[in-house]
């Protein structure tokens, strides 16, 4: 019985570790699925506007399980005798993260997006996900570490980055601020 008391801490501790563990996977797993759907939704679409936009937040907060969400929607195309990126449009509902520059695409060209053809266009969803694990299992010093989700008072965000090709349309155009004829 001594043994058992010993031990029980231990496993209590053990147990809840393991749940903190689990709920942060099923978190990112929930935001990364969220935002497939958003930008698959995005993709069907020739025009948006942004009652669209902030719809499109909406349906992230929803698919998140009401977790705080920062967003933002870029259009963007591909001019290959100019070797450059035209951003047609970037939005974020309730211009919560700034847009996107036609600096920072070109900076993240090499590594993040993918090779495409001269004209072709893609629409980039961005998105941040809160979470807030359910117990605080360690110290601060355990977070400092390297074990993920399991620090006092923690909070996270998850990022994630899609990039999806127009399904039925060339490219994707914001209503408010069309794209120039001449891409």
């Amino acid at each position: 019985m001594t043994e058992f008391l010993i031990l029980l801490p231990l496993l209590i501790w053990a147990f809840l570790a393991l749940f903190v563990y689990w709920e942060s996977f099923r978190a990112i797993n929930m935001a990364q699925k969220a935002n497939y759907a958003v930008s698959d939704l995005i993709s069907r679409q020739s025009d948006i506007d942004m009652n669209f936009v902030n719809g499109m937040q909406k349906s992230m907060e929803y698919l998140t399980g009401g977790a705080p969400v920062r967003m933002r929607i870029t259009s963007f195309q591909w001019d290959a005798t100019k070797k450059e990126y035209y951003v047609l449009f970037s939005k974020s509902p309730n211009n919560a993260v700034p847009p996107l520059t036609k600096t920072e695409l070109a900076a993240m060209a090499t590594e993040r997006i993918p090779v495409m053809a001269d004209r072709d266009s893609a629409v980039l969803v961005e998105t941040e996900v809160g979470f807030t694990p359910t117990f605080f299992v360690l110290s601060n010093p355990a977070r400092e570490l390297g074990l993920f989700g399991l620090g006092t008072g923690s909070s996270y965000t998850f990022d994630n980055f899609v990039i999806t090709r127009p399904r039925y349309a060339r490219r994707v155009c914001l209503i408010e601020q069309p794209c120039p004829a001449t891409l």
